[in-house]
């Protein structure tokens, strides 16, 4: 979706800063939403408190809030795909390649 959104804004992004917080993604604010959204994930209410505060510092609490909901409907969707078996379809795949994340080999 972010190259979806990237290429229809005109944008460029560096794919590789999602998965890599060391690479710059050209996202303003790409390190408070990757740390944002490891809290949602990893559920960890310490980090969230943390990340929440950075993002609100960096991004104005309603793009917060936005982030927070987007990571939260992420999760939910691949927890749903996991429980029932689903995989990246083949047209998907090549998106680990651009972001630099080798895929698991049950979806080689």
């Amino acid at each position: 979706m972010l190259r979806a959104s990237a290429d229809a804004n005109n944008e460029t992004v560096e794919m590789r800063g999602v998965g890599h917080v060391t690479v710059d993604s050209g996202v303003p604010g790409d390190g408070e939403l990757t740390a944002l959204t490891d809290a949602v994930v990893l559920r960890d209410p310490d980090e969230l408190v943390i990340a929440r505060s950075r993002a609100i510092e960096r991004l104005g609490a309603a793009s917060t809030v936005r982030a927070i909901a987007v990571a939260a409907n992420f999760e939910m969707m691949n927890r749903l795909l996991d429980a029932a078996g689903v995989g990246p379809t083949a047209a998907m795949r090549p998106v680990g390649g651009l972001i630099d994340v080798t895929l698991p080999a049950r979806f080689g």
